[in-house]
C-alpha cells in the first residue's frame, strides 16, 4: 500500500521505500491554446497525443478531462524531448518536461546531467512565455502553489502525483 504525504511543500509517494519527488513542473491557469503555443517556442517537429489518467489513447476530438495527459513528443530519436500538460480543472493545468530516457540509459554521468538540464531549459522557456501572456492568470512551481480549496487539494494532488510517477524520469 502507498502513502502519499506531505513535507515541507513537496509531496513525496512512499512506495515501498521508494520515494519519488513530485516537486517539478509549473502550474498554469490558462487555455490550451495558449499552452500549445509555449510548447511550439521549445519543442520543434513534434506530434500530439492525449492520455487518459490510466494512459490510455484517446482520438483528438475527445474531450480533455481532469487527470487526462496531453504529451508533445519531438521526432527526435534516440531520446526525444517531451513536454507533457496534465489537466487538473478547467482551465488549470500541470505542465511538465522531460525526455524518453535511452534503452540502456544514458551513456555516462555527464549525458544525463545534460538531458536534465535540457528538460529545466525547456520548462524554463515554457514559463517566461507563459508568464508574459496577458490570458494567463496564474504560473507558479509546482512546489509553491496551493489549491484554491482545502477539499479540492486531496484530488489536485492525486493528479500531480499520478502524472508524475508516469512523467518524470
Amino acid at each position: 500500500m502507498s502513502e502519499s504525504k506531505i513535507i515541507g511543500t513537496i509531496m513525496y509517494e512512499d512506495n515501498n521505500n521508494q520515494r519519488i519527488n513530485t516537486d517539478e513542473g509549473i502550474i498554469v491557469e490558462a487555455s490550451l491554446e495558449i499552452l500549445k503555443k509555449a510548447v511550439e517556442k521549445v519543442l520543434f517537429e513534434f506530434s500530439e497525443e492525449i492520455l487518459t489518467a490510466e494512459g490510455v489513447k484517446k482520438y483528438s476530438g475527445d474531450p480533455v478531462v481532469p487527470g487526462d495527459s496531453i504529451l508533445f513528443e519531438e521526432h527526435i530519436k534516440p531520446s526525444p524531448a517531451q513536454v507533457v500538460i496534465i489537466k487538473i480543472d478547467e482551465d488549470l493545468w500541470y505542465v511538465i518536461s522531460t525526455s524518453e530516457t535511452p534503452t540502456g540509459g544514458y551513456p555516462s554521468g555527464r549525458d544525463a546531467m545534460r538531458a536534465t538540464q535540457a528538460e529545466e531549459k525547456r520548462l524554463r522557456i515554457i514559463k517566461e512565455f507563459l508568464s508574459e501572456q496577458t490570458e494567463v492568470k496564474k504560473v507558479e512551481d509546482v512546489r509553491n502553489w496551493q489549491p484554491d480549496m482545502r477539499a479540492e487539494a486531496v484530488d489536485v494532488l492525486d493528479i500531480i502525483n499520478m502524472a508524475s510517477k508516469r512523467w518524470i524520469r
